[in-house]
């Protein structure tokens, strides 16, 4: 760096006659020093150096506060819960059921799981009866170890047994046995007839009147009608 010097002349007279201006220069030590304290004056960070900032010195962006608020609804039915599987509410629908007061044939209700199918109904059927029920003094005309299937076919119900049942029953049992098993699948919804058949043989049944059918000849509700309770 080089300063410059101002060179004034006089005449003999004492008047000034010019100025002039010479180069002198500073040595570079100096010069050196002289850049380092400007540098350090005017406040320029070296490489590196973290230097905090002042809320004054940040943007008016970064300064501001942003309060942010979410609402989370939770379903209160547990059928709108994704994801869940909940299990469908059993229905029941009141079935009836024939069986035998003061020999006569009496409709009793019970509630079975819906749609209740003849083999559902012939089931409960062949249970019995409650010991509630024996009390009010209903009772089975049915052989405690009956057992059959129901199959339906155009309307008919085919009764399957494995064994002879009938010959091991009165006369009047078995008119009030066959009108069980009859009135009660009548009243089911698509059956019309009832036919039975003993180890894959057609058999003759007792009508209500107490005359018998041909062997395999389908009956009614209307052959059972008059061993109905009057009450």
């Amino acid at each position: 760096m080089a300063l410059l010097r101002r060179t004034v002349d006089r005449r003999p007279d004492g008047t000034r006659h010019g100025i002039a201006f010479s180069r002198r220069s500073m040595p570079a030590r100096a010069v050196s020093v002289a850049l380092v304290m400007i540098a350090s004056s005017c406040g320029v960070p070296r490489e590196g150096e973290l230097r905090p900032l002042g809320a004054d010195d940040l943007p008016a962006a970064l300064v501001e506060t942003t309060v942010v608020t979410t609402t989370t609804t939770v379903p209160t039915d547990p059928a709108a819960m994704p994801g869940d599987s909940v299990a469908p509410a059993t229905v029941y629908e009141p079935v009836e059921l024939y069986f035998i007061s003061a020999n006569r044939a009496v409709s009793t209700a019970r509630l079975l799981v819906s749609p209740a199918t003849p083999t559902q109904v012939l089931a409960t059927l062949l249970e019995g009866i409650s010991g509630e029920e024996a009390s009010t003094g209903l009772r089975s005309a049915l052989p405690s170890r009956f057992a059959a299937t129901v199959e339906t076919r155009r309307g008919v119900a085919l009764i399957s047994a494995s064994a002879p049942f009938l010959s091991e029953l009165s006369p009047t049992d078995q008119r009030l046995a066959i009108a069980q098993i009859v009135l009660t699948l009548t009243r089911r919804p698509g059956i019309g007839q009832v036919s039975f058949r003993v180890d894959g043989t057609e058999i003759a049944v007792p009508r209500g009147a107490g005359d018998l059918t041909t062997a395999g000849g389908a009956v009614t509700f209307d052959d059972y009608v008059v061993l109905l309770s009057r009450d």
